[in-house]
């Protein structure tokens, strides 16, 4: 009779999961995969470090060149008479309009605040008037009309207006402080304050100026 002993299995190969088991060239794959990602990596970080380094320089350059607040040309191209009359015999207030261009040479928007126009003559102030809040936009030219009234008591005291009235020639001067702002690139503001100094000659017989000189001095 056979032998029917039960038959034994032999035990699987026991397979360690300690890395010093591994295979070398395994473990050579393995951290050339990791240097390369970390590579790839920081290469990547450094080409958008450079491109935003880049980006900020060219935002500089721009602000301090192209973008640089440049001076607004402002000029009093004629003034006429709207009411009262220059005789010896008239001490009711006379009120003038003043057209006047300011041509933006920024390559973005000028606003101005409301300013405060004062007329002299012989040095003497007669009367003031008020320029209106404005915008010019980027290096373009705006127009305004500014209304001013004179002081007719204040102006027939001066010892000088009798002979000038005469000769219908006036010469009257002005100042105006005109407060305003620029953004640069939507960012950086920058104020802007500019200073006008006008002289005017009057002409009574035609009844507007015909010669106008002004003086302007910008603070930024």
């Amino acid at each position: 009779m056979a032998d029917q002993s039960p038959t034994v299995k032999p035990l699987a190969p026991y397979i360690s999961s300690s890395p010093y088991n591994t295979p070398e060239h395994e473990i050579e794959t393995i951290f050339d995969k990791k240097t390369n990602r970390l590579r790839r990596f920081t290469l990547c970080c450094g080409c958008i470090t450079a491109l935003l380094l880049i980006c900020v320089v060219i935002v500089i350059v721009l602000a301090f060149t192209v973008y640089n607040a440049n001076d607004p040309e402002i000029k009093l191209n004629r003034m006429t008479l709207l009411n009262g009359s220059f005789t010896k015999d008239s001490p009711y207030d006379i009120t003038l309009v003043g057209d006047i261009s300011m041509k933006n040479t920024n390559y973005f928007t000028f606003k101005s605040r409301e300013s405060t126009t004062t007329i002299y003559y012989d040095g003497i102030d007669v009367g003031e008037g008020i320029t209106p809040p404005g915008k010019a936009k980027a290096r373009r030219t705006v127009r305004f009309n500014v209304t001013m009234k004179i002081l007719g008591n204040k102006l027939m005291n001066i010892p000088s207006i009798y002979s000038d009235i005469r000769d219908q020639v006036l010469n009257f001067s002005s100042y105006t402080r005109i407060d305003g702002n620029v953004k640069i690139l939507n960012m950086v503001k920058k104020r802007i304050v500019v200073e006008l100094n006008c002289t005017t000659e009057y002409n009574i017989t035609a009844g507007i100026t015909s010669d106008s000189n002004c003086l302007t001095n910008v603070d930024i």
